[in-house]
């Protein structure tokens, strides 16, 4: 059986891309099986394992556009599974990878442009390391390796190496050095294809841009939101350094390699191990029995975002959540899939969509009976809204339910 998949590289990240309808009948006709996979939330070790399963014979990757990353991954792929034949061909039909002939003749239809997905921004990719945050995470155990911080290049050679081998294809490497290609570097590169980025890469340091706190700060933070709805961001962050570690959020998407040992946050609070002898499962292990939650996971999950919104308004926002004291006290009970926020402030009133990400303005009505219907205390619409209780209720169903 030959396995083909249809790849684009943007700065290093891989996309799937879908195949065009010509080449979907050239596979039916010609013993190929179209094949996806998941480069986000699967790893090195993952894809290995998948391609030993599924039992090809060859596997071509369809390149579309320039990709020295992907022809690393190829070689990879190559070096540790000599029993299947992997090739590489861009979209112009030129074998990059391979054996240029085992197509036997074929013409695999190129011509059509592919549909491809918008590339991983790397600030975003930053983002998550230094915050823990990832709004992508996936619920899967053993929680994939996605990015690990390297305070300099020379401790590359210490790192046990089967550990990039568990991070995420479309992870990343940090090293909080100026870019270099020293010999660490590239044996590293020689051995997994990681994708690698240096303090230089972003024209400004991420680290710059989070907010500071520690476990206590934090705390009071959530208190003051409890209490009142308020979220402050005065400084405008776009995050919070080391959140999931402060929160006692038990999530392992990423480790920090320093010279002084491996800990589970930039700021070093939780050490995993003082020496680099050691595996990913053994430093998971070792990072869930330090950690413990100061609050429900659902409020937990949620604070980061409403952090993150109140930076875009000047001044004070107040946060419609069913998890806060606003005109009715927050609810203890349980809580359905949480799908809108609603914010309030100088500027006018909000609702943000949560399946979406998106923002549109609003009025008090809409924010009075959105907070009534979190905390199910719908009763108490009727007085409220007096003679516009009708139109009001229409209104808000057509806006939560059909956009």
């Amino acid at each position: 059986m030959i396995g083909l998949t249809i790849l684009s590289e943007s700065q290093g990240w891989l996309h799937q891309l879908d195949p065009t309808p010509e080449l979907i009948t050239f596979c039916e006709q010609h013993r190929f099986s179209m094949d996806r996979y998941d480069y986000d939330q699967h790893t090195f070790l993952d894809l290995l394992d998948y391609m030993e399963f599924q039992e090809f014979e060859h596997y071509l990757f369809i390149l579309r556009g320039p990709g020295e990353r992907t022809l690393r991954l190829v070689a990879y792929l190559q070096q540790r599974m000599l029993h299947v034949q992997f090739h590489l061909m861009n979209e112009r039909g030129d074998v990059l990878f391979g054996d240029p002939y085992f197509l036997n003749g074929w013409q695999v239809p190129l011509e059509t442009s592919y549909v491809s997905e918008q590339p991983i921004a790397l600030q975003d990719a930053l983002m998550s390391l230094f915050t823990g945050v990832y709004p992508d995470a996936a619920s899967r155990h053993p929680q994939p390796l996605r990015h690990v911080y390297v305070e300099e290049t020379a401790l590359l050679d210490s790192i046990e190496p089967s550990l990039f081998d568990q991070m995420t294809i479309n992870s990343l490497l940090y090293i909080d050095q100026s870019t270099r290609h020293d010999l660490p570097v590239i044996e590293l590169m020689s051995r997994t294809p990681v994708l690698l980025a240096f303090s230089d890469t972003l024209s400004f340091d991420i680290k710059e841009r989070l907010a500071a706190f520690d476990r206590q700060a934090l705390q009071l933070a959530f208190q003051q939101w409890h209490d009142t709805g308020i979220i402050s961001n005065e400084e405008h962050r776009a995050g919070i350094m080391d959140y999931v570690t402060l929160a006692g959020l038990t999530v392992s998407h990423r480790l920090f390699i320093c010279n002084s040992g491996i800990f589970a946050d930039y700021g070093q609070r939780l050490q995993l191990s003082d020496t680099f002898a050691v595996n990913v499962c053994q430093l998971r292990e070792r990072q869930r029995q330090q950690l413990e939650a100061f609050a429900p996971v659902a409020q937990l999950t949620l604070y980061p975002l409403l952090f993150q919104l109140a930076s875009a308004f000047k001044g004070t926002s107040r946060f419609v959540t069913p998890y806060s004291d606003l005109e009715l006290f927050r609810t203890d009970g349980k809580i359905g899939p949480l799908s809108m926020v609603g914010i309030q402030n100088t500027e006018g009133c909000f609702a943000f969509e949560l399946t979406t990400n998106q923002l549109f303005e609003t009025d008090e009505i809409f924010l009075a009976i959105l907070e009534a219907d979190q905390k199910e205390r719908f009763d108490i619409l009727p007085e409220r809204l007096g003679a516009d209780y009708e139109a009001a209720i229409q209104t808000y169903k057509e806006l939560i339910y059909h956009g």
